[in-house]
């Protein structure tokens, strides 16, 4: 009786060791199961969410687009017959508040976006002009450009004159885009030495290339430098482009209407030491016999 017993009592623990395996089978395929079930409604909520963002990311970009199409499409513009009032500014100017300058009755600016040094050579960016562009437009201010060249071949002045181009593309240029060279006397410029001839010819290959581009060219420079073709070409530079000419007289702008120059002249820069409202610095200031109108919408 005693062997049977102990036959009954191992066959029951075994019943309930393999009963409890059973359930420990069981639970285990149940918390499986429910961890499998988490990791796919991460995944799905991961999804859902990259698809959300990649969403959002499509319209961001689709807005700056339009955004940016919408600075480019400005209204369309005619050339009139008029004298309107600019300024020509440059990193010197600091930061400007161009609402300011807007509100002073400043009808355009010139500004410069960048120079080749006088004596190392190195083409450099004007760290305001982006800035100033853009902030001139955005007040209402027409714009125009003007680059620093000390180029003294013909393969520099056409990456001078590309660069330009490039620089200029996201920008409405209404005004035009300027060939400005200076200091070529001082013998510490590399151009030192060169003739006005020679100078004339990289003036004319850099222009050339902007009025390819679809700008407005533009050739500034001083009166005593242009005057019977002391420096120049004069002659062969007011047949082609724009003139800009700097003249500073006791006498100026508006009680004089231009400057002692006996050429044609587009642009009269008439004081380097204006002061207008949203410039902390003087500025140069210039007057132009033209301006632009917007055309009447049919």
């Amino acid at each position: 009786m005693a062997k049977e017993e102990a036959a009954k009592n191992r066959a029951f623990r075994r019943k309930c060791m393999f009963a409890g395996i059973f359930l420990a089978a069981c639970l285990l395929l149940v918390l499986l199961q429910k961890v499998k079930e988490e990791k796919e409604k991460k995944r799905l909520t991961f999804s859902l969410a990259g698809e959300e963002e990649a969403s959002k990311e499509d319209v961001s970009r689709e807005l700056l687009e339009e955004e940016k199409e919408s600075v480019l499409e400005e209204p369309k513009v005619r050339e009139v017959e008029k004298e309107t009032l600019g300024i020509d500014v440059s990193r010197f100017q600091e930061e400007i508040d161009w609402a300011q300058v807007a509100e002073a009755g400043i009808d355009f600016a010139m500004v410069r976006i960048g120079c080749r040094g006088l004596v190392s050579g190195a083409m450099v960016e004007d760290d305001r002009a982006a800035y100033n562009l853009r902030e001139a437009s955005e007040n209402g201010i027409y714009v125009g450009a003007y680059f620093f060249s000390t180029a003294v071949n013909e393969e520099e002045v056409r990456e001078e004159a590309q660069w330009v181009c490039s620089f200029l593309e996201d920008y409405v240029i209404t005004y035009p885009v300027v060939y400005n060279c200076e200091g070529f006397q001082e013998e510490t410029s590399r151009q030192y030495g060169m003739t006005s001839k020679e100078r004339t010819a990289l003036a004319q290959i850099f222009l050339d290339e902007i009025e390819a581009a679809g700008y407005t060219g533009m050739f500034y420079g001083a009166k005593g430098e242009l005057q019977d073709s002391l420096c120049w070409d004069t002659e062969a530079l007011e047949a082609r482009y724009r003139i800009w000419v700097a003249q500073y007289l006791e006498e100026t702008y508006p009680e004089r209407s231009g400057p002692e120059y006996e050429g044609a002249c587009d642009m009269w820069q008439y004081t380097d030491q204006a002061r207008v409202p949203g410039i902390r610095t003087v500025v140069d200031q210039n007057v132009a016999y033209f301006g632009f109108e917007e055309e009447a919408v049919p």
